[in-house]
């Protein structure tokens, strides 16, 4: 009796010819826990089935070994490294990536069933020499102390003295790896079966026959099976290979993006459901899980249709641990108001406050630290706390903010919650101290090895990798992705062991698969995915990918030929049958009306989305500064927003300093220069009460956390004292004759115009007797003068006239630090030059400006009115929302 190695390309061949030959003493070995169950119910006594994996995991822990659990492998492998001294990974061996890249490798040389021995003779550099010494390594630990992996499961195993043959039936499976036919060559007992859809001289099939040939040479005796295969997947198989018309019931369907492929995939998933499917019977396959579970699970949820998946992600991929990874990062930054602003608004958690509105308050200042925020204090550690100290208070975040009553209604994140407190909760036992740093690694740890299921659900319509669904029997399938880069996923080599080196070792007999090896993997995994469908089959991909990178077909799609488009798709909401509907002509009088709403936004016109309140605002009951009298003078509805609305585009905290710090610098030490100001004073004597009122200007500015000094803050500060000194020393800044009367000061003031009274409060930066009567200073640091509009054309300046009218001078000017110039004036001394300036003009179109805009306000008339050339609009933080269509309008229009 022997063991026989049973072939043809049909899956559902295959499988009826091992119902045949089954006898309860066999044991059914499959790719995956659901293929066990689909195989059961196909064979006759058939007792409890289990994965290749599976049998040898029991093998290993028969033998005294133990699996590595998931937060032990990284530790495992660092310390199998330790005592390693490398040639050329030694000084990148503790670069970020290095050691997940170097056990990759190491899982890769396990399953392809290397003896470290024979790579150390054919190492040829120090590159090759250290990747080998690293495996003789990781080997060496693992038999040592009989501790075990997923990847190097049948590896060991099938070296152990005491691994007893079983007679088993093996299906399912459309390739082994070295490592599995070396287990099965020692496992499998006398009168075995393994099936392996193949069909021989098919180059799609590479991978197949090399394993073929493979356990041949281990001894089974192949046996080819004749028969016409009863499923529709086996079929579209045979066409696959053999290039012939793809049966009925195969659909093809290009999409435009990823997110209407799935919605087309779930549409047709509820019809089939409909018409009597039962969820565990119809299977959706993707090959680029990152690209599609997303997509698929926000979907699901707005159809209401069950998914389940076996992929596992890790914590540190889902809300809950952004939220505590934002917590960790917290610590590692100190907690400056960036890092606490993040954690503190994040969507998953409730402060006892509103966290948004609390950091619109704080954001001039961004102070450091969790005082600002409130009774905050406990969410940072100390420098030495212990374990279970250290996980109380991360459990205390999740409970006090609110993530706890949020896993009422969220099973998701239950489950997730459940995870964390469990790998954490056996650290929390330990009462030893520990270190702040320590606590913190070890939670990283756990948000990067513990895993949460990508789709929860105990039942429902399975979502698999072409793995998952090997083996399978689904009434449909549908494949998504079959787009170039998507599935098949590009293969590489790993940069240490290259092409090159694999071609060099492969001739001094030690085989690694190369790239071309790796592709055929692949398309032997697609084969087998879509073989299991018994009826209905449909192949889509997007012709863009996320980014709108245009996307090739994938080379399969190709290969199978032309199709027919599936069937009309049904709608996956009633959303999408009304926007069907409205694309036929067919529309409802309250879309029609929405529609006519976003016509006139288009357009610029106004009404109730586009800047008109249904009530006024009252322009006598606010106070008023000239810098909000400029932005609401730029454009009435950036004003709104901004000021009314609170949609002011925020600071960026971690930013350079900006304009505005050094404003106030400069203005502190001009003020400080002519503060005690007396006749006679010397430029030296204003110098140095300059430079004092400057030092103290920044000790305040550091104390509230306005100033936020990077690495180049002491050149940026120096360039600033130079700048205040040369201003000093022009002849603009203190004439002759002139006696300054006030510095810096605050003013309140009325102004009526027509029947709006105007409440104004600003600051005067300087108020001079000079031999023309009381002058205004405004010191602007550069030469740029804010204006607002005027007939289309932003050049009305507004600021001097009002602090002239507070203060009962005759004469204003702007006078530039930087460039120790005078700008512009106003007033009786700014006529009689070559210009055609006069006051009185000066003063009515003032007096125009904030009559027309008294007379919108009270309208309730916010809508866009940017100067014709859009200068408003270069720096503006609301555009987003803004609608309007490129018109100019005029103030009061």
């Amino acid at each position: 009796m022997t063991r026989l190695l049973l072939h043809h390309p049909a899956s559902s061949v295959l499988l009826a010819s091992l119902g045949e030959r089954f006898h309860p003493g066999l044991l059914p070995v499959v790719p995956n826990v659901q293929a066990g169950r689909d195989l059961r119910g196909s064979l006759r006594g058939a007792g409890r089935a289990m994965t290749l994996t599976q049998w040898a995991r029991e093998a290993l822990q028969e033998a005294g070994w133990t699996p590595l659990r998931p937060g032990e492998r990284e530790a495992f492998f660092r310390e199998a490294l330790g005592e390693l001294s490398l040639e050329y990974l030694g000084p990148l061996i503790d670069r970020p990536g290095t050691l997940t890249r170097l056990s990759k490798l190491v899982g890769e040389l396990l399953r392809d069933h290397l003896n470290p021995a024979a790579l150390l003779d054919v190492a040829s550099d120090a590159r090759q020499r250290d990747v080998v010494a690293i495996y003789a390594a990781y080997v060496r630990r693992a038999r040592a102390e009989r501790r075990f992996d997923l990847t190097g499961t049948e590896h060991f195993a099938s070296s152990l003295p005491s691994l007893r043959p079983r007679a088993a039936a093996v299906h399912g499976f459309v390739y082994f790896d070295a490592s599995q036919v070396a287990f099965l060559e020692r496992a499998l007992a006398e009168g075995s079966l393994v099936t392996l859809p193949l069909e021989r001289g098919v180059s799609a099939l590479r991978r197949t026959e090399e394993t073929f040939q493979a356990l041949r040479e281990a001894g089974f005796e192949p046996e080819v099976i004749s028969g016409l295969p009863n499923r529709n997947g086996d079929r579209l198989v045979h066409a696959y290979l053999t290039r012939t018309p793809l049966p009925n019931g195969v659909a093809k369907a290009e999409f435009a993006e990823v997110e209407a492929e799935v919605r087309a995939c779930l549409g047709q998933v509820r019809a089939w459901l409909a018409q009597g499917s039962r969820p565990e019977q119809l299977a959706i396959v993707v090959r680029h899980e990152a690209t599609y579970l997303p997509t698929l699970a926000d979907i699901a949820r707005e159809y209401a249709l069950p998914l389940t998946s076996g992929l596992q992600v890790p914590l540190l991929e889902t809300p809950l641990g952004g939220v505590v990874q934002a917590w960790v990062d917290a610590h590692s930054r100190n907690w400056t108001y960036p890092a606490v602003r993040r954690l503190l608004t994040l969507p998953l958690l409730r402060p006892p406050f509103d966290a948004l509105r609390q950091a619109r308050r704080l954001q001039p200042a961004c102070p450091p630290g969790l005082d600002a925020w409130g009774d905050l204090g406990w969410l940072a550690l100390p420098a030495q706390t212990s374990w279970r100290a250290g996980v109380e208070t991360l459990q205390r975040l999740i409970t006090e903010l609110g993530v706890r009553d949020r896993c009422k209604r969220d099973p998701v994140l239950n489950v997730a919650l459940r995870t964390l407190v469990d790998r954490l909760g056996a650290e929390a036992r330990r009462e030893e101290s520990c270190s702040r740093e320590e606590l913190l690694g070890l939670v990283t740890l756990v948000l990067r090895t513990a895993t949460v299921p990508a789709l929860l659900g105990r039942s429902g319509v399975r979502v698999a990798n072409p793995i998952a669904a090997l083996g399978r029997r689904f009434d449909h399938v549908w494949v998504l992705g079959l787009s170039d880069g998507l599935f098949p996923v590009r293969p590489s080599d790993d940069p240490l062991i290259d092409s090159a080196v694999r071609a060099q070792w492969r001739e001094a007999g030690v085989h690694l698969p190369d790239v071309t090896s790796l592709a055929t993997v692949q398309e032997a995994l697609f084969l087998g995915a879509v073989a299991g469908a018994w009826s209905d089959i449909v192949l889509s991909r997007p012709r863009r990918d996320a980014g709108g990178r245009a996307l090739r077909a994938s080379p399969y799609w190709l290969r199978l030929g032309p199709a027919p488009h599936p069937a009309a798709l049904p709608y996956g909401s009633e959303a999408e049958r009304d926007l069907a509907a409205a694309l036929t002509g067919d529309v409802s009088g309250s879309v029609l009306a929405r529609q006519a709403t976003e016509v006139a936004r288009a357009g610029g016109l106004t009404g109730p989305y586009q800047g008109q309140l249904a009530e006024g605002i009252d322009v006598n009951g606010r106070r008023w500064s000239p810098s909000q009298l400029h932005a609401v003078g730029a454009c009435r509805f950036r004003w709104f927003t901004q000021k009314l609305l609170g949609l002011e585009e925020g600071l960026d905290p971690e930013a350079d300093e900006d304009r505005r710090v050094t404003g106030t610098l400069v203005h502190a030490a001009l003020e400080g220069a002519l503060r005690g100001w007396a006749p006679g004073d010397a430029p030296d004597v204003l110098a140095e009460r300059a430079e004092a009122a400057l030092h103290r200007a920044e000790r305040d500015l550091r104390r509230v956390g306005t100033l936020r000094p990077g690495p180049l803050w002491p050149v940026q500060f120096e360039e600033i004292r130079r700048t205040v000194l040369k201003a000093l020393r022009s002849d603009a800044f203190l004439p002759p004759g002139w006696r300054p009367r006030s510095p810096e000061q605050d003013q309140e003031f009325t102004l009526e115009v027509g029947p709006h009274v105007y409440r104004f409060r600003g600051i005067v930066d300087r108020v001079d007797e000079t031999p023309d009567g009381l002058t205004v200073t405004d010191y602007k640091t550069g030469s740029y003068i804010s204006r607002v509009v005027q007939g289309g054309v932003m050049n009305l300046e507004v600021q001097l006239p009002l602090y002239l009218h507070a203060t009962g001078a005759v004469s204003g000017r702007y006078l530039s630090v930087e460039g120790g110039k005078v700008l512009k004036m106003a007033g009786r001394a700014a006529e009689g030059g070559r210009g055609k300036y006069e006051w009185a003009e000066h003063q009515a179109q003032v007096q125009a400006f904030l009559q027309d805009l008294g007379d919108a306000l009270t309208a309730g008339n916010v809508a866009p009115n940017p100067d014709t050339r859009r200068e408003a609009c270069g720096y503006c933080g609301v555009r987003s929302v803004c609608r309007d269509a490129g018109g100019a309008g005029e103030v009061g229009a």
